[in-house]
């Protein structure tokens, strides 16, 4: 069974807009103007990933003043913030055995298709 995938959300661009375009230009898979045009529709998804990998890469857009939410894909709650746990209530994704959302995956958890 493959980890759940959580996903980037750019909800406001903030006062350094050139910064914020640089910053997914510099991926390479669009033009400048396509960045414009799609954080022109904040809120808008941006990038998705495993929740470490995807904290580490949207650093570089917090750095340069955008505003980014981390939620997960199956359940849309909130990802924690670095080393917190929300409240592991009621989740969507039934077939994880934890809520993806609640904390990034135990090192100790074994994954069996």
């Amino acid at each position: 069974m493959e980890e759940p995938r959580f996903e980037a959300v750019v909800t406001r661009v903030g006062e350094r807009r050139l910064a914020v375009y640089q910053v997914l230009r510099a991926r390479g898979e669009l033009s400048l103007w396509q960045v414009k045009c799609l954080l022109d529709q904040a809120p808008v998804r941006v990038d998705e990933h495993y929740l470490s990998d995807l904290r580490r890469r949207t650093e570089r857009l917090r750095e340069a003043g955008a505003e980014v939410s981390l939620s997960c894909r199956e359940c849309g709650r909130p990802a924690p913030e670095e080393g917190e746990l929300i409240d592991a209530g009621p989740c969507a994704a039934a077939r994880w055995p934890y809520c993806p959302a609640s904390s990034d995956r135990p090192p100790s958890m074994v994954w069996y298709p």
